[in-house]
């Protein structure tokens, strides 16, 4: 019976601390430290790409930090440089987040988020996040994550909008919120990378590439000697991650699976779900054969990058082309090993790889140049270092960093070889 008083009275105060968010903003921006490196922070969402992130620019000298509202069960507190839900213990968890944020002024120069914002969105005052942020000369790089960006009505693809009604029907009713966060964002960030997903509604891309994630690749490794058996002699283990099965076309995969069973292939599935991200790295490393992402989206998430730092061929969509023919075109796309699958055509694609072992440790050895080229820490202070010096003025566009023949990136090591065409294989 007291919520919503209570909600009023939140209301009020949030509005009421508007002007002290601003002379707090004015004074740090008179406070500001010429001349040296910018700060940076990753937050507020505990997504594990902000870490990774943070931890790729301060292994290159940058003061860089994560600051994130809590973190998931799947992750490790040491993920994380702070939390706030451990932080101003005396302070009601309502009026946490304008604690953070207000600190966070004096703290940090360049401040990336996604398109929820940093620590106020869901706020009375989730609107002026930018402006104060503008106000106190920072700068705000967008980097989308999924769920903050897309509103459905605006989505090309016909099948991973049904998908997506499947796994996450709410967001079917927020398109009109989403749609206008976005466009909020867009008009106020100093550089939105959003890889694949910009095609779809979001309309604003200061770098094209098929995706900014990064690993560790010193924690991934190509793991124990690939297995040559070719599913007649001895069973091919497929593994598969899925978070929600609607998204990722589960269905299809145990399907083809039980399919080339009944047609007399060894071949055992394994679902990981629910588990920890060490015990994923050393099933993937020590006891897969093949990695099945997903079948529906068109691209690529982390879990596509792991299996390729793991020295295995791993299958994700990349059929659509409204999707994939800018990325080939004017970036890097062409490169990527990943085998294309559709859940039509999943039995035929795992037939071959199951049967085929010298095609699976080429495209697990090409998989793991790719992301060594592309995905590790070196990259991602290749792309951010240039995105900064893009925001503070000294780049006048960072659009091309990745064009095949105007970019020098693609071109400072040899392109990836590999024994597929648009990321089909070809039968000889």
């Amino acid at each position: 019976m007291f919520k919503k008083p209570l909600q009023i009275v939140t209301r009020l105060l949030y509005i009421s601390f508007l002007p002290v968010l601003f002379l707090l903003a004015s004074i740090s921006r008179l406070k500001k430290t010429k001349n040296r490196r910018p700060s940076l922070v990753w937050g507020s969402l505990p997504i594990i790409n902000n870490s990774y992130w943070s931890f790729a620019m301060s292994s290159f000298g940058y003061l860089s930090k994560t600051y994130v509202n809590s973190y998931y069960s799947i992750n490790k507190r040491e993920d994380w440089d702070r939390v706030l839900k451990e932080e101003y213990i005396f302070i009601p968890k309502y009026f946490k987040p304008l604690f953070a944020f207000a600190d966070s002024l004096f703290k940090f120069d360049i401040f990336f988020i996604s398109y929820q914002g940093f620590f106020l969105n869901s706020t009375p005052i989730q609107f002026f996040q930018a402006q104060i942020l503008k106000f106190a000369g920072k700068k705000i790089v967008v980097i989308p994550y999924g769920s903050d960006a897309y509103s459905y009505r605006y989505i090309r693809s016909t099948s991973w909008l049904h998908s997506l009604n499947i796994s996450y029907p709410a967001a079917s009713r927020k398109q009109r919120s989403i749609s206008r966060t976005v466009d909020y964002w867009n008009r106020y960030a100093d550089a939105v990378i959003p890889g694949v997903m910009g095609f779809d509604g979001i309309g604003r891309c200061d770098v094209l590439s098929p995706s900014s994630l990064v690993l560790d690749l010193k924690k991934w490794t190509t793991g124990r000697n690939k297995s040559s058996a070719n599913g007649m002699d001895a069973p091919v283990v497929v593994a598969h991650s899925p978070n929600h099965r609607g998204c990722k076309g589960t269905e299809f995969i145990t399907k083809a699976v039980d399919q080339l069973k009944e047609e007399g292939l060894k071949i055992e599935l394994r679902l990981v779900e629910g588990v920890k991200n060490d015990e994923v790295q050393n099933i993937l490393c020590d006891n897969t054969d093949i990695l099945i992402e997903q079948l529906i989206f068109t691209g690529h998430g982390l879990s596509g990058l792991e299996g390729m730092a793991s020295g295995l061929p791993t299958i994700s969509n990349l059929e659509d082309e409204e999707y994939t023919l800018p990325l080939r075109r004017w970036s890097y796309l062409d490169e990527c090993p990943l085998v294309s699958a559709t859940p039509e055509n999943i039995v035929d694609i795992l037939r071959k790889l199951v049967t085929n072992p010298q095609l699976r440790d080429d495209l697990g050895k090409a998989g793991r140049k790719y992301v060594e080229k592309y995905h590790g820490y070196d990259s991602a202070h290749y792309l951010f270092s240039n995105v900064i010096d893009y925001i503070y003025g000294k780049k006048e566009s960072i659009i091309n960093l990745y064009h095949p023949i105007l970019g020098d990136y693609p071109n400072r090591s040899p392109k990836i070889d590999h024994p597929l065409v648009k990321n089909r294989i070809v039968d000889l």
